[in-house]
């Protein structure tokens, strides 16, 4: 028999929609029970079905919400999309000069001019995303703005070439559900890249010619705002503020990007390259740690949980001691919190500034065994925060 509850589970993976299969109510005496069963996606109830068995009971359910899938008006694209779109349904649009002829053969749909002058694939990306604006673009890659056009909603998708150090950050990504880290939807494989030229207004996609078989990996992930924590930085910078002042707003930005780090490393992993320009703010105000591109994961071994990696990956100026040698561990984030702690607490002229902050400099020690672990700083945040509140209610008592 179909394993339906299979194949829904596998499609809403391929898709990015959550289901689940709950027991709706159970009747009946105890030598002939009925169980009632229905599957929810999305949090839309899909139709109820019962069995002799909890088992029977979920497999009819899935079937039912089966059958209703495949007569949503989506599911024939998104179908296709999720499978060879290369064979099942590439578009070609061929531009030419004088006349314009529309051809329709096994899904090949061709706009023939006399002239030949672009060809334009129409790709998952474009199939299910409208309103594309690109956000920021490097040498990893693109990120673009972009609506999906069936919720309606906007999301960042990061375009990078298909590699093991790619996948790396997908996997860590989709492993950390934390309200200080920008969250992952899903991810999928395309033959082309999407490019967006701001001077024609027009897009394109164009393949690896050094390498047909390059593929690029597409990762849907929270929207932020335009703003990260560097231009925060340097807008408090431009103002003239009391040292109290500042230190009441710089503390909860930080408790929230140490809580963060205390989620990544409690996964075993290492993020590598935390700096101000990588930590933003999410459409609910949070500070969100974002750029997974150089995570690394922690291993299980009695050298300090550390292990060779790659020498000098990362941000220079952000960079632990130890991070120019190939032996470091977690302890390498905490260093960077620090100097960005300093930033968000004084306005820097110069590298060499230092404060007498006790937490930052435990943060900066040059030795990594000697740095705090994120646990342990998350507290002393705590712990800092209360401080600050009792002192603003003694401040407001005496002055009132």
């Amino acid at each position: 028999p179909t394993n339906f509850v299979g194949l829904v589970h596998n499609y809403c993976k391929k898709t990015g929609r959550i289901i689940d299969i709950i027991e709706v109510r159970r009747c009946g005496p105890q030598h002939n029970p009925e169980f009632f069963y229905k599957c929810v996606i999305n949090k839309k109830d899909y139709p109820q079905a019962v069995g002799g068995t909890s088992k029977e009971a979920k497999q009819k359910a899935a079937q039912l919400a089966w059958s209703a899938l495949q007569e949503q008006s989506d599911w024939d694209m998104t179908h296709l999309a999720n499978h060879s779109m290369k064979k099942n349904f590439m578009t070609f649009i061929l531009v030419w000069s004088d006349f314009c002829i529309l051809f329709f053969s096994n899904n090949l749909l061709i706009f023939s001019h006399l002239h030949l002058m672009n060809v334009v694939y129409l790709t998952r990306f474009t199939l299910d995303f409208d309103c594309i604006e690109c956000l920021a673009k490097g040498g990893y890659g693109h990120v673009f703005k972009a609506r999906d056009k069936l919720v309606k909603k906007y999301y960042a998708v990061k375009i990078v070439r298909h590699k093991e150090k790619a996948l790396r950050e997908v996997g860590a990504l989709s492993d950390l559900n934390h309200s200080n880290i920008v969250r992952y939807y899903k991810c999928w494989l395309e033959d082309s890249e999407y490019q967006w030229d701001n001077t024609t207004d027009s897009y394109s996609t164009s393949q690896s010619s050094s390498n047909s078989s390059q593929k690029y990996l597409y990762i849907m992930m929270e929207l932020c705002d335009d703003k990260t924590l560097k231009d925060w930085i340097t807008e408090k910078n431009e103002k003239t503020l009391e040292e109290s002042i500042r230190r009441a707003e710089s503390l909860p930005v930080m408790q929230q990007i140490v809580s963060g780090v205390e989620c990544i490393h409690s996964h075993r992993l290492i993020h590598r390259d935390l700096k101000p320009t990588n930590i933003m703010f999410g459409k609910d105000g949070k500070v969100k740690i974002g750029d997974f591109g150089l995570v690394a994961t922690e291993t299980d071994d009695n050298d300090e949980n550390q292990s060779e990696r790659t020498e000098k990956t990362g941000t220079k100026s952000y960079m632990a001691p130890e991070q120019v040698r190939s032996l470091y561990g977690s302890k390498v984030d905490i260093f960077a919190l620090g100097l960005i702690y300093f930033e968000l607490l004084w306005k820097i002229s110069s590298g060499h500034e230092r404060g007498k902050n006790q937490i930052i400099m435990s943060m900066l020690c040059p030795s990594p065994e000697n740095r705090p672990e994120a646990s342990t700083l998350k507290a002393d945040l705590e712990q800092w925060a209360q401080t600050l509140n009792a002192q603003r209610m003694h401040l407001e008592n005496v002055t009132d």
